[in-house]
């Protein structure tokens, strides 16, 4: 019961009784009927704002989704039956804008019945009864996840990942926004697949997965968002024992990517070609982002060098052994010290690269086969430093307070260039030098996802409350905040296509997809999304609830009597009745 309109009635009734008692006296008939239509009238407004509460009898709403047919919505024993704007029309099946207006138009429900590919986003968020069915049409076939990479800097390798359902016997292609194949692969028996590729310039791109069956016929595609942005040039310095081929290419890979490069290389009787030769002390490697020794300089440190190259690690300093030979006992000695137990490595083995980009069987065959050494490191925090053609770990690293420290045991990269294959020589050492170097500062909104959906309820998170959308036709829309959700934004953008998030100075893209482009992805994440909602059978439920009855008898009532009042109170009294 609602305590405070009772009071307010009340003092109103009192008020006007006072007034009618106080005026020029009317006859006591006429002053009795005011008063107990006065009361009537309070009583009634009163009914009209809160309806006395009903018995319902509790029932099962079907609704009918996108997907669904006339048979499955009929064939469920059921008093009502509903169909939402997606789904197809069905005959005795009235539409309904939402599932909020469904539920109110049947306050009595206890079970809801979903039939179809499931609920749009738009009504995942309402209120759902006790007990929900969920009769799911047929599962999608085709590429039913997609997993875009993260925002990356130029030149650096990311991986693409999905699923394929409901296809047999076929093949995962990635295509680069010139439309030329970068990678190919098989799905697992899962039908899940993962293809590699790398992010060649800074901006936004599109790459495409497709499912291709055994004659090469497209059954699926996906447009796959790829965000490169520029970063500041790396510095690194290069310190070798003795000039080399490997050293050439990898000097002209640092100048490629625009890095500034010290280096300094020894060719005996104390001459070091380079640059002037620079202490390893606090001040010059804290400038520093990657440096790089070969076997036989980081043999030749000594103890206090090794103490200084340990305190700028720790403060995010990146390490990179490169090995051209075996490692003495020195050196092992070295790694311990910096937290890398390193065995082996006395003897070579031949090594086929990862190759990202394979055009054809030919181009991957004539992808030289490289040297590396025998090195096995052991440590929970020790991770492999790239990967070999057959899914091997090649090299390790390790973290080390903020910075890293890695061996990378492969002394013929160089051959790559030579055998025409620069690319794959450049992706492998910006693997590297990513991995190792000092890391960079998280870039503004890099939490923000990759993709979206047009036409539907996005929600992004950690943006100011000014921010803003900019559509692709340069049309701006503001982000509304949640206040449920702490600093997460509810975002319904209308066109496919790149939009830019803007918050604060920062900003950050999005690629939405057309629900249409993407029958199979979007019907499979409304399928998931809708079976999350399901709840659990009340057995013990009630079989009447009561919800408050209608308002307009007591609307109706109450404008009646209003009148009576109204006229009985402005009625003058006949001179008889005045007489008397």
């Amino acid at each position: 019961m609602t305590w405070l309109p009772i009071v307010i009635i009340a003092t109103a009734v009192l008020v006007a009784s006072a007034r009618l008692c106080l005026s020029p006296r009317p006859s006591r008939g006429r002053l009795a009927a005011l008063l107990l239509l006065q009361v009537g009238v309070v009583a009634l407004l009163y009914f009209t704002l809160y309806p006395p509460m009903r018995p319902v009898p509790t029932g099962t709403l079907v609704i009918a989704t996108r997907g669904a047919s006339a048979a499955e919505v009929n064939t469920i024993a059921a008093a009502n039956r509903l169909r939402l704007p997606e789904a197809a029309v069905i005959a005795e099946v009235t539409q309904v804008p939402d599932l909020a207006t469904a539920l109110r138009q049947h306050p009595g429900t206890r079970e809801l019945v979903i039939v179809g590919e499931g609920l749009p986003a738009r009504d995942r968020d309402t209120a759902l009864p006790a007990t929900v069915r969920f009769v799911s049409s047929a599962a999608p076939k085709g590429l039913v996840e997609l997993h875009a990479p993260p925002l990356l800097a130029p030149g650096a390798r990311f991986e693409v990942g999905s699923r394929v359902q409901g296809l047999q016997n076929v093949r995962v292609e990635l295509l680069d926004p010139s439309g030329h194949r970068v990678a190919i692969a098989t799905p697992d028996t899962q039908g899940r697949v993962r293809l590699a590729a790398s992010a060649r310039d800074a901006g936004d791109v599109q790459f495409a997965l497709r499912v291709l069956d055994s004659s090469g016929k497209v059954l699926d595609q996906l447009a796959v968002p790829v965000r490169a942005r520029a970063i500041a040039a790396p510095s690194l310095r290069l310190l070798a024992a003795a000039p080399g081929p490997e050293l050439k290419y990898l000097q002209r890979w640092a100048a490629d990517t625009g890095a500034t490069l010290q280096t300094g290389i020894q060719v005996g009787g104390g001459v070091q070609l380079g640059d002037a030769p620079a202490a390893l002390h606090a001040d010059a490697l804290a400038k520093l982002d990657l440096l790089v020794l070969d076997e036989r300089r980081l043999a030749a440190l000594s103890s206090a060098q090794r103490g200084s190259i340990a305190a700028a690690m720790r403060t995010g300093l990146g390490v990179l052994v490169r090995m051209g030979g075996p490692l003495d006992g020195s050196a092992r000695r070295a790694l311990r010290e910096w937290g890398l137990d390193a065995r082996g490595g006395e003897q070579t083995a031949p090594l086929k690269l990862e190759v990202d980009a394979p055009a054809d069987a030919t181009d991957t065959n004539n992808v030289p086969v490289l040297e590396r050494f025998n090195l096995t490191a052991s440590g929970n925090d020790v991770l492999p430093l790239i990967q070999a053609g057959d899914g091997s770990g090649v090299g390790y690293w390790r973290n080390l307070g903020q910075g890293r420290i890695g061996v990378l045991p492969v002394s013929d990269s160089y051959t790559l260039v030579l055998a025409g294959h620069p690319q794959q020589h450049a992706e492998l050492w910006s693997r590297v030098l990513a991995t190792v170097a000092r890391p960079l500062p998280a870039a503004p909104l890099s939490q923000l996802p990759a993709w979206g959906w047009a036409g539907e309820r996005n929600t992004v998170c950690g943006l100011t409350a000014d921010a803003q959308a900019i559509a692709p036709d340069a049309s701006r829309s503001a982000l509304l905040r949640d206040p449920q959700t702490g600093n997460c934004s509810g975002w319904w953008p209308t066109q496919a296509g790149w939009h830019t998030i803007i918050s604060g100075d920062a900003q950050a893209t999005m690629l939405l997809l057309n629900p249409n482009d993407a029958r199979a992805l979007h019907a499979q994440q409304t399928r998931d999304a809708t079976l999350a909602l399901r709840g659990n059978a009340d057995e013990h439920g009630a079989n009447v609830i009561r919800t408050p009855g209608p308002r307009w008898p007591w609307l109706l009532a109450f404008l009646l009597t209003s009148a009576l009042m109204w006229w009985l109170e402005r009625r003058r009294p006949t001179q008889a009745s005045a007489a008397a």
